[in-house]
């Protein structure tokens, strides 16, 4: 059986909060089988993860580029 979380990784930023999205409407409306729940929270929280841990980088990459701007305006 193929692991959802593997197939993940091959999903654009945009793909992914899609993805989690989906999950976090599935279990407001309780439409989730009990037999799928802890795939599916798993799948969310690893989403969560990997989005927040991609926010992190560009948000890095962000300010090292207003550092270089600001080094070399002295």
């Amino acid at each position: 059986m193929n692991d959802p979380l593997e197939n993940l990784n091959n999903l654009s930023y945009e793909q992914k909060t899609e993805q989690l999205d989906l999950i976090l409407t599935k279990l407001d409306n309780s439409s989730i089988p009990i037999d799928e729940l802890a795939v599916n929270v798993k799948t969310g929280a690893n989403l969560i993860k990997e989005l927040s841990k991609k926010l992190q980088n560009v948000e890095t990459e962000i300010m090292d580029v207003f550092k270089e701007i600001e080094e070399s305006r002295k």
